[in-house]
């Protein structure tokens, strides 16, 4: 009989919060910067006048957007972030929202900040999305905090989806379930590829 010793998703997350948590601020400013630069070169993100983005969770370690967001702003690009609109496990949800500014924004139950008082996006009207991620596999499988709140928002979106994450917590592989939707390209502070390539660093 043979044993499956692959980690499971809770061991991979559990690995990459400690990574994050590891990190120095200094550390993840830099590599955040390094990251934003990688993905505002991207073609995909070049050539996009719509980009849904995401406001960091800096207590988190998460991948710093700030500079990346006032990047595309500064270059005319309309900027979008989620806002949660139902909390429900059973059935998560988020829309995307206008982002016109840090002044315009106020934090959910779970402090993350979102747009308030601005108008709804059509996802129809996105170019490209940025997702974040704990971890990810160059498969374009990405390990999330397991809410399935990008998966149930992304599987009707058919364009490019960038994960950010950092070099250390991309894997060959991840497990991945029938309901996730994988990423088409991945930016670390090192590599940029498409997934469908498997390409080696850019």
């Amino acid at each position: 009989m043979t044993v499956d010793t692959a980690p499971s998703k809770d061991q991979w997350r559990a690995q990459f919060r400690a990574y994050r948590r590891g990190l120095s601020a200094p550390t993840r400013s830099a590599r955040g910067a390094l990251i934003g630069t990688r993905t505002l070169n991207l073609p995909v993100v070049a050539a996009a006048t719509v980009v849904h983005a995401y406001w960091p969770q800096l207590d988190q370690g998460e991948v710093d957007t700030r500079l990346l967001i006032g990047a595309l702003r500064g270059q005319d690009v309309s900027v979008v972030l989620p806002v949660v609109t139902s909390y429900d496990p059973a059935a998560p949800e988020m829309e995307p929202r206008r982002y016109t500014g840090p002044d315009a924004m106020t934090s959910n139950r779970w402090g993350i900040r979102e747009p308030t008082g601005t108008e709804r996006v059509s996802p129809t009207d996105l170019d490209v999305v940025i997702v974040p991620a704990l971890g990810a596999g160059r498969n374009g499988h990405r390990i999330g905090h397991g809410s399935g709140y990008y998966d149930a928002f992304l599987k009707s979106i058919n364009v490019p989806k960038v994960i950010l994450v950092y070099s250390q917590c991309l894997q060959p592989t991840v497990p991945a379930d029938s309901h996730d939707v994988p990423g088409t390209h991945i930016v670390t502070e090192r590599s940029t590829f498409r997934v469908e390539d498997q390409a080696l660093p850019q």
